[in-house]
């Protein structure tokens, strides 16, 4: 344990809850993107279309494993640890509830996803649009600082 999380634990109970920052991407807004729907990271920030999206806490955490696992199947017990721990009492049923709650901010027709498809028995797939992939995305930071991932 490093003098850090040693000091975090010490002295204040949520510090050691917190994850280090890579050098690389300091002054820089972390995005995943797949699509029209783009999830800002470090701002805790979900835009559909170019539109804002309130987003509470539970759903951010669902959403975040599913672009990040964009075009693999990610299983009900994934996202349940994920977003609830391994002491996931009767979670079960909220994950459909959120999984529902996404699908109507961030799909045009929530009926028939095209985001966000169930794979029965198994869990959810973040779909590729047809003409495009994920990508993982640090965007510009205000001061002009170009992002390592531009050519």
């Amino acid at each position: 344990m490093s003098s850090i999380e040693r000091w975090g634990a010490d002295e204040h109970s949520n510090a050691s809850r917190y994850l280090p920052v890579d050098p690389q991407t300091l002054g820089r807004l972390r995005i995943l993107r797949v699509g029209d729907v783009e999830l800002q990271l470090d701002g805790h920030r979900l835009l559909v279309r170019g539109t804002p999206v309130h987003l509470p806490h539970k759903e951010f955490v669902i959403l975040r494993q599913l672009m990040d696992n964009a075009g693999r199947v990610v299983t009900r017990c994934e996202l349940l640890d994920n977003a609830w721990g391994p002491d996931r009492a009767d979670a079960r049923n909220y994950l459909e509830v959120h999984i529902r709650r996404l699908r109507t901010k961030i799909e045009n027709h929530a009926n028939r996803p095209t985001h966000i498809r169930t794979v029965r028995g198994f869990g959810y797939i973040f779909d590729f649009p047809r003409d495009d992939g994920a990508r993982h995305a640090v965007a510009e930071a205000p001061t002009g600082v170009p992002s390592p991932l531009q050519p």
